[in-house]
């Protein structure tokens, strides 16, 4: 097995962490102490609208990159590196799956490891509650230098700092899980975000100062509260409370909009409504009315629909980028689709393309756009032509996993094997060269690769199906010996010299699997 996880008395916790960083070439270390682990990078201050609203993929695109810089780590440490994580309480999902994204990315004979330090509980004395609320506030840790300027202020004794906080590289922490009620007050929040970088959302939510609030907002903590509820909401209409402007009206307008599972179809237009009164300049009205219908569109009530397309006209009416326009016929369409509209669909699909040609654009976006209407033309002559233009404008893994299996599924239904072979090539070269990739990615390469080895087992070309299936499971990180089981039945008897490569795949496979349970176990023990 290639994770531990050990449950350790607090105050052996960092006599443990040293001795980790003695026995291992390299460690990465990371305090999960109430704040995701990933969520790293600069305090930017953005724009607040446009922060708010992409909050979602900000959050996902964070992960994304912590997770590739964990990889890059470990291909640079070789043998013997280890990712330990040390966690305050129960493990929230996020830590979870974290961690099942980091073991995934061990190098595969290398001897890499992930070790997980949880702590036991220990009493703490309640004299120490105004300390232990003010870390609480700032996100469970603390520069070391901001702590003692904290306690120089505040006047803490120094045996009473010492029994309920502890200090890992630079930064003070918690002593051991506190589960109690503790007093954080918006005193004490004031005093946590004045000193601090980027402090939480949910502690700038409970300020009285304007400039102070407004001061607490980036990217990163917007990316942090999409994950907690309506901290959103409760932070950015605090903050209209405080200074209602319009500013502050397009933001708390985009925070209700975050808060995905509050839109409805009426609430959709009493927002846009709201918006209009409250002098919204027009990018930002544009921008609430997309993501309004992006959200309505996938509905299943027909008139929540409606809404949607309501929505995206209105997206279409101000002044906007051609390209945001394109992007609001593409989520029409959707809506049209789904209410068995067709034509319609198709047709604004077609507006969407037309509204391109001339201008220069992302290929994510010519890809999507060129694959949703081959798409809504499934089973006519023209689909494998769109789907072969959208091929040709794909340049990286990302797009080209959009377009990919369908191409390849359409040119073996019209018996161009030879063609759907060099898309599945180009698509293999495209994901090794991207050295780390999401699921979505693994997921359109496996069911490229399944394809193909099926059509040729049909075909009886065993060697050549199992070519394919290797290509597709040793790509395959998340721990399927199933899969693999399936492919060897699949094969059965039959003579090929790559059934022994497959079977090494599938002991691989049996190890990750092995991993990825010890790591769910966290959920369900905590």
């Amino acid at each position: 097995m290639s994770v531990t996880v050990l449950s350790v008395e607090s105050a052996r916790i960092p006599g443990v962490l040293a001795d980790l960083r003695a026995r291992h070439s390299a460690v990465r270390y990371y305090l999960g102490a109430g704040r995701p682990l990933w969520l790293r990078g600069p305090a930017d201050h953005s724009d607040i609208t446009t922060a708010l609203l992409r909050c979602h993929d900000e959050r996902e695109a964070r992960l994304r990159a912590e997770v590739g810089n964990v990889r890059k780590w470990l291909a640079e440490g070789g043998s013997r590196a280890v990712v330990v994580v040390e966690l305050f309480g129960a493990p929230t999902r996020d830590d979870v799956r974290f961690l099942q994204e980091c073991r995934m990315r061990l190098v595969r004979g290398e001897g890499q490891s992930i070790t997980v330090l949880r702590h036991v509980r220990a009493a703490v004395p309640s004299d120490g509650d105004e300390i232990l609320a003010m870390l609480r506030l700032a996100g469970g840790a603390v520069p070391e230098a901001e702590f003692q300027r904290w306690q120089a202020r505040r006047g803490w004794d120094d045996s009473l700092v010492h029994a309920v906080t502890s200090t890992r590289d630079g930064l003070r922490t918690y002593a051991t899980p506190v589960h109690r009620e503790l007093p954080t007050t918006p005193e004490l929040a004031a005093e946590v975000v004045a000193g601090s970088e980027a402090p939480p959302l949910s502690t700038a939510a409970m300020l009285t100062d304007p400039a102070l609030a407004l001061k607490a907002f980036t990217a990163g903590a917007a990316a942090e509260a999409a994950g907690q509820g309506r901290v959103l909401a409760r932070y950015a209409g605090n903050l209209y409370r405080l200074a209602p402007n319009s500013a502050t009206a397009s933001a708390y307008l985009a925070a209700l909009v975050a808060d995905r599972e509050r839109v409805s179809g009426p609430l959709a237009d009493l927002l846009l409504a709201q918006a209009a009164k409250q002098d919204v300049e027009p990018t930002s009205r544009a921008m609430l009315a997309y993501s309004l219908g992006q959200l309505l569109a996938k509905d299943p009530d027909p008139a929540v629909r409606t809404s949607a397309a309501r929505c995206f006209e209105h997206a279409r009416e101000l002044d906007v980028p051609v390209t945001q326009v394109a992007a609001s016929f593409n989520g029409a369409a959707l809506a049209l689709y789904r209410d068995r509209d067709l034509d319609g669909a198709v047709t604004s699909m077609r507006t969407a393309l037309s509204l391109l040609e001339g201008h220069d654009t992302v290929a994510d976006q010519r890809v999507q756009l060129l694959t949703n209407l081959a798409k809504l033309r499934r089973g006519t002559p023209e689909a494998v032509g769109l789907y072969r233009q959208a091929w040709a404008a794909a340049n990286d893994v990302a797009n080209a996993t959009y377009v990919a299996a369908d191409l390849v599924r359409v040119l073996l239904d019209a018996g161009e094997a030879s063609e759907a072979e060099a898309v599945a090539a180009r698509l293999l070269d495209l994901f090794d060269q991207a050295g780390d990739t999401n699921q979505a990615s693994e997921k359109a390469v496996s069911a490229v690769c399944f394809r193909l080895a099926d059509n040729r087992l049909a075909a009886g070309a065993t060697d050549e199906a199992a070519r394919w299936y290797l290509a597709a499971v040793s790509r395959m990180r998340r721990g399927a010996p199933e899969v693999v089981d399936t492919i060897l039945r699949n094969l059965g008897e039959q003579p090929s010299t790559l059934i022994e490569p497959l079977t090494r795949e599938r002991a691989a496979h049996a190890v990750v699997a092995g991993d990825l349970h010890v790591l769910r176990q966290l959920l369900a023990a905590a």
